[in-house]
């Protein structure tokens, strides 16, 4: 396992059996202690949960000439799994380097837990 700075903290903060890194910051985040990449630090946030959204929101990243052929692959593959598509975004384009690349954003709700509720 790579000795960074994320893992050093998290190894500091918690005593946890764990075989790759990724399983000590699951444990961690489950326990409400969250990485601070901006001050190289954990910090353990007790914030109440809010309810969770029943939305489902998806990024379609790709390049900018299949980015909607891509999309309306998603669409319509959540549409014939009980998906409603509500929002579909235009493409946006990525900024340099990567400027031959769009993003397109969709936003679903699942309509059987709508009728459900």
């Amino acid at each position: 396992m790579k000795k960074t700075a994320k893992y050093s903290k998290a190894c500091q903060i918690l005593t946890f059996p764990h075989q790759q890194q990724e399983e000590l910051y699951s444990e961690l985040n489950r326990l409400g202690w969250y990485w601070q990449a901006g001050k190289k630090k954990w910090e353990r946030d007790d914030t109440p949960a809010k309810e969770a959204t029943k939305l489902i929101r998806i990024r379609v990243w790709a390049a900018k000439e299949m980015v909607e052929d891509a999309a309306e692959l998603f669409v319509e593959n959540a549409e014939s799994n009980g998906l409603r598509l509500l929002e579909k975004s235009a493409p946006y384009p990525c900024r340099p380097p990567n400027q031959l690349e769009s993003r397109v954003y969709l936003t679903f709700e699942d309509i059987h837990k709508t009728e459900e509720s």
